[in-house]
């Protein structure tokens, strides 16, 4: 069993969490599909099947509380935690499920490269970024993946949806917006996340040979997006993709 790997990569605000379910739904009449990271799930012909909801609810827990502390080691070790455990869920769902795609929000191993700087960087920035990808790909064994999306979004655009966000989760704010930003959701980090994010996906290509579509998302509506991950999506596992990194 080897099922198509996709993800959606991009910064926080890009409209990465949206963009995938929509895709991810629309794809499921034409793909049986295993939604891994938060949330997983097996969907077929839209119909859903939750897969370990215990599970799923303890990690969302744990980084609810994780993160109220600002501690950056704390919210580092956590996510630590959640790519090792990754690293066991998706062969399980392979396994279980037997899917002709893997499609997920953020890469196990492109994230953790690039924000391993953030939460550990006494230790991580002195670490060549082929060397930390290889690391990280033993550590937790498991493939790159067959196609990226990268949700290039502005920043200023980004912010926006992310205070949209926190409107939505906190309806009655007493602490102030910024109070629920997460400790890498302002300008200045969010600007260096996008630039490593691009010279990451390069590197790595070398290495893997994957294709990337890259998605100017202030070009499109979510919506639009959305469907354009169906497209290209549906158009790579035809054996149609033929270009290495296509921007639209």
């Amino acid at each position: 069993m080897n099922p198509f790997r996709i993800s959606i990569l991009g910064i926080d605000g890009s409209g990465k969490s949206t963009t995938t379910l929509r895709a991810i739904h629309s794809l499921s009449h034409q793909y049986s599909i295993c939604k891994t990271g938060r949330g997983p799930f097996f969907i077929s012909k839209g119909l859903i099947s939750p897969c370990l909801p215990k599970m799923a609810h303890f990690f969302e827990t744990l980084f609810k509380k994780v993160d109220a502390t600002k501690k950056r080691g704390w919210i580092g070790l956590s996510r630590l935690v959640f790519v090792l455990f990754q690293g066991w869920l998706e062969p399980y769902m392979i396994r279980t499920y037997h899917p002709q795609m893997i499609m997920t929000t953020r890469c196990m191993i492109i994230d953790s490269s690039i924000y391993s700087d953030f939460y550990y960087p006494k230790i991580s920035p002195k670490m060549e970024i082929e060397k930390k990808l290889r690391f990280i790909q033993r550590f937790i064994r498991l493939p790159l993946r067959d196609l990226y999306f990268f949700l290039d979004t502005p920043v200023p655009k980004a912010i926006e949806r992310i205070y949209k966000r926190i409107s939505n989760e906190h309806p009655d704010l007493t602490y102030g917006r910024d109070y629920w930003l997460h400790l890498h959701e302002h300008e200045e980090i969010l600007k260096a996340l996008d630039h490593t994010f691009k010279i990451t996906l390069k590197i790595a290509q070398k290495e893997a040979h994957f294709k990337i579509v890259e998605i100017d998302t202030a070009r499109y509506t979510e919506n639009e997006v959305a469907q354009r991950i169906h497209e290209y999506s549906n158009l790579f596992c035809k054996g149609g993709l033929t270009e290495e990194w296509i921007k639209i």
